[in-house]
């Protein structure tokens, strides 16, 4: 008796917190070259629309997109969740009940790792940066002791209009859209950090900030992406009717380097660390509600 007591402490004290109860759904298709995107929480409800198990991972566990390793199908699957808090818990918990919500409903499994990584650092340049202060500075997840990965009201994404990688307005807004002169991505009250991660989607190598510079700050950059990687991930194959996009739509757009020059930025190659998340299994349908 005395062993089996033990065994049940032990793996009542191993659980994480989770939703009271939990809705998932594949999500409805999208009208041909447009999709969009929804991450709320409001009333003790956490409310995705239409979001891809990439963006779930992410919320759930604090890192950029390019931090986390797994099949490529992560970015292209889509459901709508709503889920209702536990008593008690606040939206600072959302990340610890979204990976219990991973584990249970798509098995998640997944192990941290250090790796030298080839990376694009963004610095400021030699006559110093040039950057637009954002007219409404708000509590984002990069500047707050405790970060709020899923708060305020929802985001859109028409391919592809955002909320900051939890959703809400904390991070501001970023649209981003392809045209015949090239990758157009606007960013409203948007941290160093967050345009970096929002670059690391079109470049061969992530992005990472190492301005030093905090504050949130106004974009508007146009150029040619390096990859098409992260258009086919936002889009999926609906977005261009034609087939995948062409390279030569944007030859006459500058690099991703010259782009940043305009705010006084530039991009180093270096070497360094990152961490990783590799995912080792993971469900592609969810267990059943």
């Amino acid at each position: 008796m005395v062993l089996l007591i033990c065994g049940v402490a032990l793996a009542q004290s191993g659980a994480g917190l989770s939703f009271e109860v939990a809705s998932i759904k594949p999500a409805a298709p999208q009208e041909m070259g447009r999709i969009r995107v929804g991450m709320s929480v409001d009333g003790g409800m956490l409310r995705y629309t239409n979001v891809s198990l990439r963006d779930v991972i992410r919320t759930a566990y604090k890192v950029k997109e390019f931090q986390i390793e797994g099949p490529d199908w992560l970015g292209g699957e889509r459901f709508d969740i709503q889920a209702k808090f536990p008593d008690g818990a606040t939206e600072e918990q959302v990340p610890e009940m979204l990976q219990s919500l991973l584990a249970e409903r798509f098995k998640l499994v997944l192990h941290r790792d250090t790796k030298e990584h080839a990376i694009y650092a963004l610095v400021a340049g030699k006559d110093g940066a040039k950057l637009k202060p954002a007219e409404v500075q708000t509590r984002t997840p990069d500047e707050a002791d405790e970060p709020k990965p899923a708060s305020g009201g929802g985001g859109t994404r028409d391919v592809a209009k955002t909320a900051g990688p939890g959703g809400g307005g904390s991070r501001g807004t970023m649209m981003m859209m392809m045209d015949p002169s090239g990758m157009h991505l606007k960013a409203a009250s948007t941290t160093l950090s967050g345009l970096a991660e929002a670059l690391s989607r079109f470049t061969e190598r992530p992005v990472v900030d190492a301005t030093g510079i905090k504050g949130q700050y106004d974009f508007d950059l146009v150029f040619s992406p390096e990859t098409m990687r992260g258009i086919r991930a936002m889009t999926g194959p609906m977005a261009h009717p034609g087939g995948e996009p062409s390279d030569a739509a944007s030859d006459q757009a500058p690099s991703i380097p010259d782009s940043v020059q305009k705010y006084g930025l530039k991009m180093e190659s270096r070497k360094g660390p990152l961490e990783m998340l590799t995912i080792d299994h993971i469900e592609k349908t969810p267990t059943e509600n």
